[in-house]
């Protein structure tokens, strides 16, 4: 038998094995129970306190001592800046395309610049570090930075800081 015959020869028999299939009668039997749902659980779980955006078996620790709560500040902090640090991100990348950029959904390009943010929320020194190559696309990237200059407001406890950023404006194909 031929590869070619041996495959015609499994799919037939495939199609009347699914004919046969769906003609059965499906029934599932009747469920005899007195009333009662059992739901099984596991015990071994470690129980957590409630508090926001904690996964199951994520407990809350309570600070020890002082060094423990200096550790957990900083922590905090860092997580505060680094959120900060995102939304002005998003904040350019929602930026890359505005009107008056002309077409630049067929090209591709990687372009970094460097920029400081006051305290204020508003960005300064914006300066090219490495060019895509296209003029056109470091333009816009850097009017993008412009644009998303004190849009995104920083949380209470970091305020009065100053920061230096580097960011890199990605462009490929309209994304």
């Amino acid at each position: 038998m031929t590869p070619r015959q041996l495959l015609c020869l499994c799919i037939v028999g495939s199609f009347f094995f699914h004919v046969w299939l769906v003609q059965q009668t499906w029934t599932a039997e009747p469920v005899v129970s007195d009333g009662y749902i059992v739901v099984p659980m596991n015990f071994e779980v470690a129980a957590s306190k409630p508090s926001d955006a904690l996964a199951l078996e994520q407990g809350v620790e309570e600070p020890s001592d002082a060094k423990d709560c200096e550790e957990a500040a900083q922590r905090l902090m860092r997580l505060a800046v680094k959120s900060y640090l995102k939304e002005v991100h998003i904040a350019i990348e929602h930026r890359k395309f505005l009107p008056g950029n002309g077409d630049l959904s067929k090209l591709i390009g990687n372009v970094l610049y460097s920029f400081h943010i006051q305290p204020d929320d508003s960005f300064t020194d914006i300066r090219l570090v490495r060019s895509s190559g296209d003029s056109s696309l470091d333009a816009a990237a850097r009017r993008a930075i412009v644009a998303a200059s004190g849009v995104t407001k920083r949380p209470k406890m970091i305020r009065g800081q100053q920061f230096t950023v580097s960011i890199t404006v990605k462009y490929q194909y309209s994304m």
